[in-house]
């Protein structure tokens, strides 16, 4: 191609800005490349091209103008730097032709500014390296995710790329959350596209080392695709479950000192009857309760419901000895309006008032073997018809019983139904009478005085009486002992019956000491003694020699002894 003085005009008059260089000199210029250069025209024509090239490109663009001069392949487009009289680095990207300049090969180049563009891609590549650089420094796992589900990216803790060896990449959510998760992290995927809000949420995933908990925050980027950061929280989850569990121990031994403040006792056997509480309170399982007359039985009922899951529910006691035979049916099932004469409205009986709660049944010994199979039915889960109704109710009750008879002995008898018995006496507790705790009498003195507001008074019971308090048998047991403290102190005076056990020591009385040797008498008082608490224990030897504080083997050793069986 030639190029002379006649294409001047186009040469001037062109938009870019134009050199012609012939062995790396500069020929001539056009008016805008002097506008570029800011030279002026005499400056840069008949000097060296490189003079003006910035310094780390001058070898870039010599080896291309050499390889151009001897027909070799380069790019005929390509980005370098041009320094501007006024020290000013511009980016120009250059298209060179071969032309002819005065009989001599030269190359016709043009400029074109591309500075705003390659600030704007450095910028870009910052921002790219710095973000990068964030991500790296994020100790959380991250991940790209499709609207599908599918795992686009994956970068690890430790900055691990999303590469073909990364295991996660290419795979699916599904496999590595459970159903019920997986269903709520494709909503929260569904809720960040639609809003372009984060969305959280929380999974647990069973790995080698264990089970580890983490929190999910979704962000939406652009396209249908999400970014998930997942972050490890079982340290915290296990702090939180520490916290709870301190929480809840709070509140239970809070729950157990207001639900057994009513319940007076320190001595040994007392506070075995309080660890069977506990134990009978963390279970749904029927309860029965021993014991004599007055001993407290309704009270051990009332904390073993407080204590337990249905303390919400309501606590619905009855004395079966009280209910006529032939109103059992209707006290206990309820009726409905008109089924007998009187019925003018639906009532609930005893077993639906319990729903949800506990039915606390004293006096069990005193139902009948008819009411005993329909109750067991509607405790096994059979449910009962209300007299004059239609629809079967199924209560969730627990049932505490309570007795002073021998249920054993009723079955025997024919008394009680076998399998009545064993339905309700899951759990069995056994509450001491008074006088096998007498250690506690003082304690329960004090209890009734403060309920009758003389508690700042206790020490004006004289020695006398309380010394005829510790000799009285109690056969009323806290019943007894409560009245008689109401009665000292209204009527200032002790009202006691007299017997051999209970001597009135304001008038003692003299008797004749029979001609028996000490050990003999010491051997019939233990005797009679284990006597009482086999009795108490229903025969359970292991349980005598732990509420005697002896060993099992020496208990057997004194049963033989004593010719107990």
């Amino acid at each position: 191609m030639g190029f002379e003085t006649d294409n001047l005009p186009l040469f001037e008059n062109s938009s870019d800005a134009i050199i012609v260089l012939q062995d790396g000199i500069i020929r001539n210029v056009n008016s805008n490349a002097v506008s570029v250069l800011r030279y002026e025209a005499h400056e840069l024509v008949n000097h060296a091209y490189g003079d003006f090239v910035h310094p780390d490109d001058v070898a870039l663009v010599d080896a291309r103008y050499i390889k151009r001069m001897n027909h070799e392949p380069v790019p005929r487009v390509y980005p370098f730097r041009l320094i501007t009289k006024a020290g000013e680095i511009v980016w120009f990207e250059i298209h060179a032709i071969e032309i002819v300049w005065e009989g001599q090969p030269a190359s016709l180049t043009f400029f074109n500014n591309i500075t705003e563009r390659v600030k704007a891609q450095e910028a870009l590549l910052d921002s790219e390296k710095v973000n990068r650089g964030i991500i790296n420094a994020i100790p959380d796992t991250i991940i790209r995710i499709l609207k599908s589900g599918n795992i686009s990216g994956y970068k690890g803790p430790d900055g691990a790329p999303a590469d073909g060896k990364v295991p996660y990449a290419g795979r699916h959510l599904s496999e590595f959350l459970p159903a019920e998760k997986y269903e709520e992290a494709m909503g929260a995927i569904r809720g960040a596209l639609a809003s372009h809000t984060v969305q959280l949420f929380e999974f647990k995933w069973a790995e080698v080392k264990g089970v580890e908990w983490y929190e999910v925050r979704l962000i939406a980027l652009a396209g249908e695709e999400v970014l998930g950061i997942l972050r490890n929280i079982t340290e915290r989850k296990n702090r939180e479950r520490v916290l709870k569990e301190r929480l809840h121990l709070l509140e239970t031994r809070v729950k157990q000192s207001h639900a057994m403040s009513t319940i007076i006792g320190h001595s040994k056997p007392m506070q075995d009857v309080f660890d069977n509480i506990l134990k009978a309170s963390r279970t749904s399982a029927h309860v029965i309760v021993y014991g004599e007359s007055g001993t407290g039985k309704e009270l051990v009922s009332k904390a073993i419901h407080d204590l337990s899951d249905r303390a919400k529910g309501n606590f619905v006691p009855v004395n079966c000895a009280a209910i006529p035979e032939k109103l059992m049916e209707s006290e206990f099932f309820g009726y409905k309006k008109g089924a007998f004469s009187g019925a003018d409205q639906d009532k609930k009986g005893l077993l639906e008032l319990a729903d949800g709660g506990t039915l606390f049944m004293d006096e069990l010994g005193e139902i009948d073997l008819n009411m005993q199979a329909k109750l067991l039915r509607a405790i096994e889960g059979g449910g009962f018809l209300p007299v004059g109704g239609r629809e079967t109710v199924y209560p969730d009750i627990r049932i505490v019983a309570a007795t002073n008879k021998n249920p054993e002995v009723l079955v025997q008898q024919g008394l009680m139904r076998e399998d009545f018995f064993y339905r309700i006496s899951i759990i069995p507790i056994t509450l001491p009478p008074l006088r096998d705790r007498l250690e506690d009498l003082p304690f329960l003195i004090h209890h009734f005085l403060e309920k009758l507001g003389m508690g700042d008074n206790l020490h004006v019971i004289p020695s006398h009486v309380t010394n005829r308090l510790q000799a009285h048998t109690w056969p009323g047991n806290i019943r007894e002992l409560q009245n008689v403290v109401h009665r000292y102190v209204t009527m200032n005076r002790l009202d006691l019956p007299q017997s051999k056990e209970a001597p009135n020591h304001e008038t003692p009385q003299r008797q004749d000491v029979p001609p028996t040797p000490l050990n003999k008498v010491l051997e019939e008082a233990e005797k009679a003694h284990i006597l009482r608490t086999l009795e108490a224990t229903r025969w359970q030897k292991a349980r005598t020699a732990e509420i005697l504080g002896i060993h099992r083997k020496t208990l057997f050793r004194k049963l033989k002894s004593y010719g107990i069986d």
